[in-house]
């Protein structure tokens, strides 16, 4: 059992139920990542409306709507009841109007659930429009439309028309281009989107795959940054709406699945992809038998069968490929590697604003600030023996730290797309990990992310990094400093040839023995947060 579940365990039965319901209501709507205003006449759907959506729902008293007898420049519209929609966008912050049949509103299981929207109209900027890619193409384009607004974090005044009973809202749009499906613990936003499975997505994306990207959980940050991904050949979705049957018949042939959580609730998603002739990995990118990383939901010989079960087996470190050999398995050892659209670009832009001043060198962290693998202790020491140093932390500060000397500098977290400036002015890259059985089996993805910066690493003497230059280890991480500051870090464009993740997915397709596209067509990356409302500002009157 998890630390956190074993909180939960004790705290609960001292809090009344009306409390818990009340804190799962705020927990839910901070998951919520899209803003919708809703037009509203009806005094008593408008109770409704508040009492049952997330707190990032408004609903909108409207008047003064835009006269549509008269063109509208650059704006685009979609949909039988377009001018209807084109209407919308004259009403306060809206971005996107759409008209739709949408579900009642309700509190279902204890949550505020956005309602099911079936959008007959739709209408936004050129812009906007454009961002997004368009509407997808097929009969039935708005869904997929709607969708790609939704990600892009654009905002949405919506009009209802009626309720959309028993419509099947599954969006009908073909895939075809080359199709990959990552099934993933996290959303791709989650740790600022550095995560392994959200730099699969990036790069085969990229190269001209369609990616479904699919997320057990929400995020597990404190804070949202708004990170938003933007491309017409990615789809983001929550793996409980998720449908691999109906994902398959949009497919122009069988594509590939990436698993990167062997949870029980991806079992049936790989029988139904895996009976329609797609070819499945297993992607071990962790000891899950470690509780503060499986938790409760962790079971050995569900993660067996996953192994088993896949057509092929992979592994980011040499210890998790040991696990799967122990099992009789085939493995191909495949560690973490570096965006080099990112990192490796040298910039010659201003200091961040928020790096602290001085002379010292910079020893730098970048990444997650909890877990039973991180070690203060050995961090403290590093402060004290270089007095003069400005020790850099970056990362979701969510379960707190003990006290530190005056010269750590706490930055909080930060999309990877705004970490270069911070690592290029690293002169240590800091990887403050306990050695123990389940940090042997992790493949550090910021050491490659340093490594490409030209910044030499000190770390503890942990297997996963044995042989890599310009990794300074010792088992007293202040030694490891002293080193690394006296030594020199890799040669950046080795690094970049040798770990990106170019050469992983190159690898990846190579071993499921299909032909690497060579495309070069990134994901837009945007920072749009989304606003929760106080409850006094849920009502917008115009």
């Amino acid at each position: 059992m998890s630390a956190a579940t074993r909180i939960k365990a004790i705290i609960r039965p001292l809090i009344p139920d009306r409390v818990m319901a009340r804190y799962r209501l705020v927990q839910h709507s901070r998951q919520v990542r899209t803003n919708v205003d809703v037009v509203v006449t009806d005094p008593r759907e408008r109770r409704r409306w508040l009492g049952s959506t997330p707190d990032t729902y408004r609903v909108v008293e409207p008047s003064g709507l835009l006269d549509t007898t008269e063109p509208v420049r650059d704006v685009e519209a979609f949909g039988p009841v377009s001018n209807q929609a084109v209407r919308l966008l004259g009403l306060p912050d809206a971005e996107v109007g759409v008209v739709a049949r949408v579900s009642t509103p309700a509190i279902v299981a204890r949550m505020r659930r956005e309602p099911a929207t079936d959008p007959i109209g739709i209408a936004a900027s050129t812009e906007v429009i454009a961002e997004v890619g368009g509407p997808p193409v097929g009969v039935a384009p708005l869904p997929g439309l709607l969708d790609r607004l939704r990600d892009a974090g654009r905002r949405i005044t919506v009009e209802p028309v009626g309720g959309i009973g028993r419509v099947d809202l599954r969006r009908e749009d073909p895939i075809t281009a080359p199709s990959v499906v990552i099934l993933s613990a996290v959303p791709m936003y989650d740790v600022g989107g550095g995560s392994r499975a959200a730099q699969f997505a990036l790069e085969f994306v990229r190269r001209g795959h369609h990616v479904t990207y699919v997320a057990l959980y929400g995020s597990q940050e404190s804070v949202d940054l708004g990170l938003r991904f933007i491309h017409p050949r990615l789809e983001q979705a929550r793996a409980e709406v998720f449908d691999p049957e109906h994902l398959a018949g949009r497919v122009a042939e069988p594509g590939l699945v990436i698993v990167e959580i062997p949870a029980s609730d991806y079992r049936s998603a790989i029988g139904v992809l895996q009976g329609a002739a797609w070819t499945v990995v297993y992607d071990v990118i962790d000891d899950w038998s470690d509780s503060a990383l499986g938790g409760s939901w962790y079971d050995a010989s569900t993660e067996a069968w996953f192994a088993r079960t896949a057509d092929h087996v992979t592994a980011s470190a040499p210890d998790l490929a040991d696990q799967m050999q122990r099992l009789g398995l085939a493995v191909t050892l495949m560690p973490n590697a570096v965006n080099t659209e990112l990192f490796g670009v040298m910039s010659r832009d201003d200091p961040p604003p928020d790096l602290p001043a001085g002379d010292g060198p910079v020893l730098g962290y970048v990444g997650s600030l909890y877990g039973t693998w991180f070690d203060w202790a050995a961090l403290e020491r590093v402060a004290i023996a270089f007095p003069g140093a400005r020790v850099l932390l970056i990362g979701d500060d969510k379960a707190g730290h003990p006290a530190m000397p005056d010269n750590v500098a706490f930055l909080g977290l930060k999309a990877q797309t705004d970490l270069p400036p911070y690592v290029q002015r690293f002169d240590v890259g800091l990887l403050p990990f306990a050695v123990t059985e389940t940090t042997h089996a992790v493949s550090p993805l910021k050491v490659y992310e340093y490594l490409a910066s030209g910044v030499p690493v000190a770390a503890p003497p942990l297997r996963a990094l044995d042989g890599l230059e310009g990794v300074f280890v010792d088992s007293d991480l202040p030694e490891a400093v002293r080193r690394a500051l006296g030594g020199k870090g890799a040669d950046p464009g080795i690094v970049a040839a040798r770990h990106s993740w170019q050469a992983r997915v190159a690898a990846l397709a190579g071993l499921v023995g299909r032909e690497p596209m060579q495309q070069n067509d990134p994901v837009k990356t945007v920072l749009r947060p989304v606003v929760h409302y106080a409850k006094d500002e849920r009502v917008v009157k115009t």
